[in-house]
């Protein structure tokens, strides 16, 4: 009976401990599907596409005429139970290190090859807005054409983003929590004139060393000089000491895409390595379609420079090998030094 007793106020405990970990692992689902949901947009964006809209785009892809003025419209839906103010900016599109366009604000611009930009004809109604809890804001733009003629496209976007609140960002740092997640709806604006096709082109303007998030990179700054996009573009790039055939660095990336009229600082990551001094040839290889680009550029990394960026690399090992062998040797030294002195002794207490 004593043992029953035993068994049954165990399997008990055992039972109270498994329901405490499914409300335990329940509690988890719950927070973080919680924290899921706060992190979404608080907002959504609708285009409202006008009559000279290109047939077959979610986007804005407008034709127009020079001196013709319009004016588009998005909505912007507050989805809260609150009111929002939301920030909206007008910017011209341009590639990352990754070959991507961004639409949004950058410090990269668009190269002096295009025949106008976006900021220049297009003008927002305001930069922020303030919409009422669940109401619906039309946000408005005015494009105005210039009085020129040209051929190809002028890319760029609408970006809107929540202004943070400041109130909230204070409480956080105070609590010290240092994550901030912030999300950004974008809409692509492109404007031209006619349906002329264009010939794509890629040049290689320069090469040069830098750092990518602290680590130590090679950039190759390839350039689509006309107005239409590059899509599909496949890079393959290699670094050679100077009228050697022996490959040093390499990097290759595929299904890319480029801005018109815009620079990509194309990057070959060094992974941890140190540049060394000297004087190199970037080789690269280019295809979009049925176009195809062998490009060679000559370039220098200087000793001053190459310690100037491996001393800032935060993946590069430290070297302590000369520290070693000074170590070794002086411990060589004393063993020496121990030997003599015990030599010393033995003669003399023979003597």
């Amino acid at each position: 009976m004593k043992n029953l007793r035993i068994n049954f106020k165990g399997e008990m405990k055992l039972v109270k401990k498994t329901f405490l970990l499914i409300v335990a692992l329940f509690s988890s689902a719950v927070m973080g599907s919680q924290m899921v949901k706060a992190s979404e947009l608080n907002f959504s964006v609708d285009t409202i596409l006008p009559e000279n809209q290109r047939e077959g785009s979610t986007y804005f892809d407008l034709i127009m005429e020079p001196n013709q003025e319009q004016e588009i419209v998005t909505k912007i839906r507050n989805h809260t139970d609150k009111e929002i103010e939301v920030e909206a900016t007008v910017e011209p599109a341009t590639t990352n290190v990754n070959g991507v366009v961004d639409y949004s604000k950058t410090e990269t611009n668009v190269d002096d090859t295009a025949p106008i930009t976006i900021k220049e004809i297009a003008k927002a109604d305001k930069e922020t807005v303030k919409i009422k809890a669940n109401q619906t804001y039309d946000y408005k733009v005015k494009i105005t054409m210039p009085d020129i003629a040209f051929d190809g496209v002028i890319a760029g976007g609408l970006t809107f983003k929540e202004v943070d609140d400041d109130s909230k960002a204070n409480e956080s740092e105070e609590q010290g929590m240092a994550i901030e997640n912030k999300f950004a709806y974008s809409v692509a604006l492109l404007v031209r004139q006619n349906e002329t096709s264009l010939a794509s082109d890629l040049k290689l303007l320069d090469v040069r060393v830098d750092q990518l998030n602290a680590r130590n990179v090679i950039y190759s700054d390839l350039q689509n000089p006309v107005a239409k996009y590059l899509n599909q573009l496949n890079v393959e790039a290699k670094v050679t000491k100077k009228d050697k055939t022996e490959v040093i660095y390499e990097t290759s990336n595929q299904s890319m895409q480029m801005a018109p009229n815009t620079t990509m600082a194309y990057p070959i990551r060094l992974e941890g390595e140190k540049l060394q001094p000297g004087k190199y040839t970037m080789h690269i290889t280019a295809t979009s379609g049925e176009d195809k680009w062998e490009l060679e550029k000559d370039f220098e990394i200087t000793a001053e420079k190459a310690r100037e960026l491996n001393k800032k690399d935060v993946s590069i090992e430290e070297d302590n090998s000369m520290l070693y062998i000074y170590i070794g040797i002086a411990v060589l030294a004393l063993l020496m030094i121990i030997i003599i002195v015990l030599l010393a002794k033995k003669k003399k207490n023979n003597d």
